[in-house]
């Protein structure tokens, strides 16, 4: 330990702290801009300047390392002085008309609405306003008035990206967004350009963020300052009156996150610790205030969709499934909380219910494999998965956790973000990719393979050499997978619960759905192709199927209850209630429970039935009647029974999930263009989307991702038709 003292006061500090650090810890008060805690140091704003003894120069709190005997003084009138000065500086190139002003407090009783302009020249037009850094430091440095020209940029605002926006009039250069982005994410999408006065924060060549590596994390939006980044659905939400943290359901790492809340609707989600994915930071607050969303139940009467109490609901559905007792199918997805899905057990062994399924899509069994650090340095083998679009967070903490930055080597036949970004992406045959990889784990001579040359066999194995390697891939993407001895496993799936549910033998839904015996489905978050009809049909759900159904019960999405879910390293994570469900919406578990209380049904428990109808996936060969390998990717995009880009329109820019993808040279050959409506037939089905031709696709091979609506569950041997 060193001894310092500040301001009169004997201090100790460990040897790897800063002043400023020393001081927050101790409660001594320093002004900062510029300073972030999960960030470097950055030194730019100059507002953190502290006075040493001996130093002829005050020097910034954040980057100056303790030293044992320092004499340190943080609050002279030097100090003052020269703060004041930086800061009045620092606004002769920011809207600070409202900053200055004295009628501010008058202004805020009558320019409730003004902040809507879509031009910022002032506190009062910006959605920053009252959360806002400068407003802070401006009324605390007590600054009447700026003794220096304004000079406004002029630059248009960059509202052509979905999720958030971009005003760089408003930005006062404080480099938190672009450490944000590098060292929070290792993106590295935006950067400083140019110097001096004509200094701006953007992306390469200014190109959109779509078009660049930008993960829409909103890492750089909550690092900002000011109301320079804003996210565009809530910008004129106002601030939260309240926060509740909770944890996010969107995908299997259950990420923890707080819900912000101002009266009883929720208007933004932040991160706790670390950032999150697209999804938990920008997708769940515009699914709870959806517009589309029902909240009522509905049912079918005289050939019209009408509103009914929860009385004749829950009525409608016992009467319905004593009915077709059995002949029913019950099918839910993997998004519920587990209280729902033991609710939905016990209502199918006391209805003697056999077709009981989850929409998943696995065979075999799990092993998950946790890293732990090691004296040996690590290499990461994906294998047909995008774990920087899927899997993000996950992968920022493995880094994190590995102290070290691994070798990443991909195999895939698809060019996803993460074959871009490793060391050497292997590209074999699609069908190849567990022989490409025990070649390169095994001491088998390296030769050319499955359309891999023997040079990249060779570069793989001399960069596995001396390293722990470690596996990583989707059971729903690669089936049938075997691992052998010694080989470090780890299976990601995007949906919560599934290692639970794969354990306990859960049927498949799309082995129920092909049962010619069910007549009567009670879907729990699922959708089911469009070419299946039923006598009768119950959906319990948040948005209206894209299908005819009976009957309706409203859920409650997950920020607006309490439960527990599994998350994708078995751990049972639990989630907080922040407001009560929107309209009558009620929890699964509740409306499980209050249809079973309608029934009067004797329980019979069948041991077996959860292990019944296991069925092996078969893979097809492509001839020359279904010449094209249709391969089918798990999508980590999908909430309940709708894809994300469905009912947000920021995803469906973010991810063409709808589309069917396909080679140039493919395209060419059939005379189909891009964007074109295309029919893909199967030997037992067949479906129509548009299609996206692009070279990421090797040729023979088309790729689209999971859709049970249009009957995509698996790769099969397809052919292509064009309809325009």
């Amino acid at each position: 330990m060193m001894k310092l003292m500040i301001n009169d006061k004997k201090i100790d500090a460990r040897r790897d702290e800063t002043v400023l650090e020393v001081c927050r810890r101790e409660g001594i008060y320093i002004p900062t801009l510029c300073y972030q805690e999960n960030l470097t140091p950055y030194g730019g704003c100059r507002l953190c300047i502290v006075e040493v003894e001996g130093n002829p120069r005050p020097m910034t709190a954040c980057t100056l390392p303790v030293q044992d005997g320092m004499v340190i003084k943080t609050d002279t009138p030097l100090l003052k002085e020269l703060r004041k000065f930086t800061l009045q500086l620092i606004l002769s190139e920011h809207p600070y008309s409202c900053l200055i002003c004295d009628k501010t407090k008058d202004c805020a009783n009558y320019m409730e609405c003004i902040e809507k302009e879509p031009i910022t020249f002032g506190c009062k037009y910006c959605s920053k306003n009252g959360n806002c850094e400068l407003q802070k430091l401006v009324e605390e440095f007590e600054i009447k008035e700026i003794p220096f020209t304004f000079r406004y940029r002029n630059l248009p605002i960059e509202d052509y990206d979905p999720f958030f926006e971009r005003d760089y009039n408003l930005c006062v250069l404080c480099g938190r967004c672009v450490r944000a982005c590098a060292e929070l994410r290792h993106a590295y999408t935006i950067d400083f350009h140019h110097r001096g006065p004509k200094t701006l924060v953007g992306t390469a060549f200014n190109l959109p963020h779509l078009d660049t590596d930008c993960q829409f994390c909103g890492a750089c939006v909550d690092a900002c300052p000011t109301g320079a980044m804003r996210e565009r659905y809530n910008k004129f939400l106002g601030n939260g009156e309240k926060k509740v943290k909770t944890h996010c359901l969107l995908c299997s790492i259950g990420c923890a996150l707080n819900i912000e809340i101002n009266g009883e609707k929720i208007i933004r989600t932040t991160p706790d610790k670390e950032p999150l994915c697209v999804r938990g930071r920008f997708g769940i607050t515009q699914l709870v205030n959806h517009p589309k969303r029902i909240t009522t139940p509905l049912a079918k009467k005289d050939g019209r969709v009408v509103a009914i109490t929860w009385d004749e609901a829950l009525d409608f559905a016992g009467s319905i499934l004593k009915e077709y007792k059995e002949k029913t199918g019950v099918l839910f997805s993997p998004d519920l909380t587990l209280e729902a899905i033991n609710a939905l057990d016990t209502f199918t062994e006391i209805m003697g219910v056999e077709e009981f399924g989850a929409e998943i899509n696995l065979t075999g069994d799990l092993e998950s494999v946790c890293l732990k650090k090691s004296d040996k340095k690590f290499a990461l083998i994906v294998i047909d998965l995008d774990l920087i679009q899927d899997f993000s967070v996950f992968l920022l903490k493995m880094k994190k956790s590995l102290d070290d930055n691994p070798v990443i080597i991909a195999i895939d036949p698809i060019q996803t973000k993460i074959a871009e970004k490793a060391d050497l992406w292997l590209r074999p045959e699609s069908g190849k990719e567990l022989e490409v990889l025990d070649l390169i784990l095994s001491p088998k001579k390296s030769e050319s393979f499955a359309g891999i040359e023997k040079q990249k066999i060779v570069e793989a194995k001399r960069l596995l050499a001396k390293r722990e390697v470690c596996i990583f891939y989707n059971p729903n993407n690669l089936r049938d997978f075997r691992t052998k001895e010694n080989w470090k496993v780890f299976p990601l799936f995007s949906s919560p619960n599934l290692a639970f549910l794969n354990k306990a033998k859960i049927n498949r839904a799309v082995d129920i759905l092909n049962n010619d015996r069910i007549e009567c489905l009670y879907l729990l978050g699922v959708t089911i192709p469009e070419n299946k009809r039923y006598k009768k049909i119950i959906v319990q759900d948040c948005f209206l199927p894209d299908f005819d159904f009976d009957l309706f019960l409203p859920s409650a999405i997950f920020p607006e209850i309490e439960g527990t879910f599994i998350d994708i390293t078995g751990k049972e994570k639990k989630l907080q209630k922040a407001i009560e469900p929107m309209g009558n919406a009620r929890p699964d578990d509740w409306i499980i429970k209050n249809i079973i209380e309608r029934m009067n049904f004797e329980f019979g428990k069948d041991e077996n039935r959860l292990s019944k109808h296991q069925k092996k996936y078969s893979e097809e060969s492509v001839d020359s009647d279904y010449p094209f390998y249709l391969v089918v990717r798990e999508n980590g995009f999908r909430f309940r029974n709708k894809a994300l880009s469905e009912i947000l329109k920021g995803f469906k820019r973010f991810i063409m999930d709808d589309r069917v993808w396909m080679n140039p040279e493919d395209a060419k050959k059939l005379n189909i263009d891009d964007g074109k409506k295309v029919k893909i037939i199967a030997k037992d089905f067949e479906t129509e989307m548009e299609v996206l031709i692009t070279d990421k696709i090797p040729k023979g091979v088309v790729f689209t991702y999971y859709n049970p609506q249009k009957g995509l569950y698996e790769a099969r041997a397809v052919r292509i038709e064009c309809l325009e």
